[in-house]
């Protein structure tokens, strides 16, 4: 019985190691030290203001600056981020993800008034508490060509909402951001 055994073991162990660089396939790390070309290193409008690009092993991601915090409006305990990997299409993608683009368009605050009652009746944890004095569209899009919609919302200088649609809005993707006091 141990010899049986000790044959079977072999021919796996031979088996396994005859194919081994079957199984090496597309490199999926991310080089943050030599980004691609394309990708982008800054972030514009004011999301530039409360937030910047951290790199994560799939790719960078939008965290908050050291100045703001960002929280998600049914936790206090994630981190909020918004990946280049957000839109629902990239999950059969392969990493590295990264934006080749983030373009901005300021709303006038007629639309931007506008478009905050609209996202308020179609995702219930968009509630402002004041109106919005100020409101931008960012159009962040992948190197896989696909595009994020991220609207920023101020209430004030220092207290604002982004609510991510990767491409719907959903309520677990809508974040508070508010800029940290100086003590």
């Amino acid at each position: 019985m141990k010899k049986w055994i000790a044959i079977i073991l072999a021919s796996v162990t031979a088996f396994a190691y005859a194919h081994q660089n079957e199984t090496q396939g597309q490199q999926t790390g991310y080089d943050c030290e030599h980004p691609p070309s394309d990708a982008v290193k800054e972030i514009p409008g004011l999301l530039g203001a409360a937030g910047r690009m951290f790199c994560l092993p799939a790719g960078p991601a939008i965290h908050a600056d050291g100045a703001w915090t960002w929280r998600y409006t049914g936790s206090f305990f994630d981190l909020p981020s918004i990946p280049a990997y957000a839109h629902v299409d990239s999950a059969s993608m392969l990493p590295p993800f990264y934006f080749t683009e983030l373009s901005v368009r300021q709303l006038s605050p007629q639309e931007g008034v506008q478009r905050s009652e609209q996202l308020a009746a179609a995702v219930e944890t968009y509630r402002p508490a004041g109106a919005i004095e100020r409101m931008e569209i960012i159009d962040a899009v992948n190197n896989y060509g696909r595009s994020i919609e991220i609207y920023v919302a101020m209430e004030s200088e220092n207290d604002g909402w982004v609510v991510v649609c990767t491409p719907q809005c959903q309520p677990s993707y809508v974040i508070l951001i508010k800029k940290r006091q100086p003590n």
